[in-house]
C-alpha cells in the first residue's frame, strides 16, 4: 500500500501549528480543519459596523433585521432581497447571536428584579399604612390590598365548576355532537 506519513509518534497534521520566531517573512499558515466555520473562531471580534448592527438589534425598538441592517451598511446599492439575505446572515454569525442573547438575558433579568423590587416597595408602603395611617379607613384600604396582593390572595373570588356526568356520558355526548358536525345537521 501507499506511505503513510503520520504514525503514532507524530502529531495529527491538522492539529500540528507552526511556530516562527519572527525573522521577518510571514510564517506559513497552519493547514488543516479549521475550527468555528469560515475561518471565524469562538469569542472573535466583531468589525465596527457590525457592533452597530448588534446595537441597533439589542436596542429592539421593533423595526426588521433589514432596518437595523441599513442603519449599519451602506445599503444605496443594495435590492431589499439582498439586503434581507445580508441581515439574516449577519444576525445567524455565532458571535452576533451569542452577544445577543447574553444581552436580552440581561435586559429580562433587570426588568424581574426591578418589577421585584417595586413590588416589595409597594408591599412595604402598604403594611407601613396598614398600621400607621392618619384614619381607619386608610388603615382598613391598606389591610384590604395587602389581602388581595399575590401569596396572600385572601379576598380572591374562586368559582368551581364541577361537572356530575361520567365519562361515559361526556363521551356518548361528543360523539353525538360529532355526527352532527359531519352530518351538516350540528
Amino acid at each position: 500500500m501507499g506511505t503513510d506519513d503520520t504514525t503514532d509518534d507524530t502529531p495529527d497534521a491538522s492539529h500540528l501549528t507552526v511556530i516562527d520566531g519572527g525573522a521577518g517573512d510571514d510564517p506559513p499558515k497552519a493547514k488543516g480543519k479549521r475550527r468555528g466555520g469560515k475561518g471565524r473562531t469562538k469569542g472573535a471580534k466583531l468589525t465596527a459596523k457590525q457592533e452597530r448592527f448588534l446595537a441597533s438589534l439589542i436596542r429592539n425598538d421593533g423595526r426588521s433585521l433589514s432596518d437595523c441592517y441599513r442603519e449599519a451598511y451602506d445599503c444605496s446599492r443594495m435590492s431589499a432581497a439582498t439586503v434581507h439575505n445580508e441581515a439574516s446572515r449577519l444576525a445567524g454569525h455565532p458571535e452576533v447571536t451569542m452577544r445577543l442573547r447574553r444581552s436580552q438575558a440581561t435586559i429580562e433579568r433587570s426588568a424581574v428584579s426591578s418589577a421585584l423590587s417595586r413590588r416589595r416597595f409597594v408591599l412595604e408602603r402598604l403594611e407601613h399604612e396598614s398600621v400607621n395611617a392618619a384614619n381607619d379607613g386608610a388603615r382598613v384600604q391598606a389591610l384590604a390590598l395587602l389581602g388581595k396582593s399575590t401569596g396572600v390572595d385572601l379576598f380572591t373570588d374562586r368559582v368551581e365548576t364541577v361537572d356530575e356526568r361520567s365519562a361515559s356520558d361526556v363521551r356518548a355526548e361528543l360523539e353525538r355532537r360529532l355526527a352532527g358536525l359531519l352530518d351538516g345537521t350540528g
